[in-house]
């Protein structure tokens, strides 16, 4: 093919590989609004800048996906609105041929997200709204619930607290769907350190959790009105501690399982109640 001035009327010109352009040039380079078909049934239709795709232009490979926005260097770049060949849809800013900005993604099974991306990851402040009707307003990084952010379940359960890589970690506040309430510290998704768990029965532990459950010094206000108070491993009292039934009987010794199990005292509540009113004298 000769050397074509950019006279602004449309050529055509045929590739060695089977590929076509129909449309403007600029000298030998494709250069101005054009058509190009790729032998795999990939077309672009749009601007092109010195031989590359830059400008506002559709993208059709062919299987159904397609990109309908800005290019810059045969990326896209800008403003576009991408739609994959299995129905998802991309809605927002790009840079360098990856989701990066503020920008819409819905799924095709209807999850959706709006928020900011980075490198075509969520990424930043975004609200994730799941099919299933969960919801989850907060940060991101790379890809994951990672930051400050509230989690709606559709069954009725909340958290609001810290993330880290999609787990809740650090500190936050959990209401589960019955009513029981978690507030304190996470670690990968799990209670651990130091929390007060109220449970909707008037249950309520105060103290140190390890891996989900209760582990070392915790104090336990039964709804009954009994105490224990001392320590705990693997969610029973195990350790030394102390018994406070609501009858006023109590234990202080060890403790194995759950069990009262080794050294220890046991007075009985009538017991209690008559030194409680000689200690004075005894003192």
């Amino acid at each position: 093919m000769q050397d074509m001035e950019d006279d602004g009327s449309v050529k055509e010109k045929s590739f060695s590989n089977g590929d076509v352009y129909i449309g403007k040039f600029k000298g030998e380079l494709l250069h101005g609004m054009g058509k190009y078909t790729w032998t795999n049934g990939t077309i672009y239709e749009g601007d092109w800048v010195d031989g590359k795709v830059t400008g506002k232009g559709i993208m059709n490979w062919g299987n159904g996906a397609i990109f309908d926005g800005c290019w810059s260097n045969g990326l896209s770049h800008g403003y576009g609105v991408y739609r994959s060949a299995n129905g998802n849809v991309y809605t927002g800013n790009w840079e360098k041929g990856e989701r990066h900005g503020k920008g819409i993604m819905k799924w095709a099974n209807d999850d959706v997200f709006d928020g900011y991306w980075s490198n075509g990851h969520k990424h930043g402040y975004g609200v994730y709204r799941f099919a299933n009707g969960d919801v989850y307003a907060g940060n991101w990084e790379k890809g994951e619930k990672d930051g400050k952010g509230i989690m709606n379940w559709g069954n009725g359960a909340i958290f609001d607290g810290y993330w880290s890589n999609g787990l809740s970690h650090g500190y936050g506040v959990y209401r589960s769907a019955n009513g029981n309430v978690y507030t304190g510290n996470w670690e990968k998704g799990e209670r651990d350190g130091k929390g007060i768990m109220k449970w909707a029965n008037g249950d309520v532990f105060d103290g140190y959790w390890s891996n989900g459950q209760k582990h070392g010094y915790g104090v336990y206000r039964f709804a009954n009105g009994d105490v224990y108070t001392g320590n705990w491993k693997n969610n029973k009292m195990d350790g030394r501690g102390i018994m406070n039934w609501s009858n006023g009987t109590m234990y202080e010794g060890d403790w194995v399982d759950g069990q009262m199990i080794g050294n220890g005292l046991m007075i009985p509540g009538f017991l209690c109640t008559f030194l409680k009113t000689i200690r004075p004298i005894i003192i």
